[in-house]
């Protein structure tokens, strides 16, 4: 499977996550390229079977937050990506509010099927990233494995990708 991880930063955590996320998927057997949503060229997003799009989140804690910017900019820019698995996480310092679910709305609108969505807290958060992968990789494969279904939403919900609470 040829995973596609895509990401806006801006101090460089959300990179650290995205990196991160695609040596896990790696080590697990597969293709993984990460690259700065805002530069993404069509033949890579083509070439993927599927998508992991992260972004940080802004906004001061209870007001106005959300994805960044420039990762809103990034998914409408993306060419059509109708049936493909897609997983979505944040970076935040407290609270993601809204963050993964306007993420999931924005790659649905795509076309994407979004399977996944969490949450990486500053404190503690690489350590979630073994697991996550490997819930994102399960859906994908179940995803890819099965004629293509309409999106459901998420409603809100960050899945947990660890049984344990990591």
């Amino acid at each position: 499977m040829r995973v596609l991880l895509l990401y806006e930063t801006r101090r460089g955590f959300t990179l650290t996550v995205a990196r991160a996320i695609r040596d896990a998927i790696r080590e697990r057997g597969h293709d993984a390229t990460a690259a700065p949503i805002q530069a993404v060229d069509v033949g890579t997003v083509a070439a993927a079977d599927a998508l992991v799009v992260g972004s940080w989140t802004r906004g001061w804690i209870l007001a106005k937050v959300g994805p960044a910017e420039g990762a809103l900019r990034g998914i409408a820019e993306l060419p059509s990506i109708a049936g493909r698995p897609a997983a979505v996480f944040c970076t935040c310092d407290v609270a993601p509010r809204g963050t993964l679910d306007v993420l999931t709305g924005r790659l649905q609108r795509k076309g994407a099927r979004v399977l996944v969505a969490h949450a990486f807290k500053r404190r503690k958060s690489l350590a979630q990233v073994p697991p996550y992968a490997d819930l994102v990789l399960g859906e994908f494969t179940s995803a890819l494995a099965a004629p293509a279904t309409p999106t459901p939403s998420l409603g809100g919900r960050s899945v947990d990708p660890s049984p344990t609470g990591v």
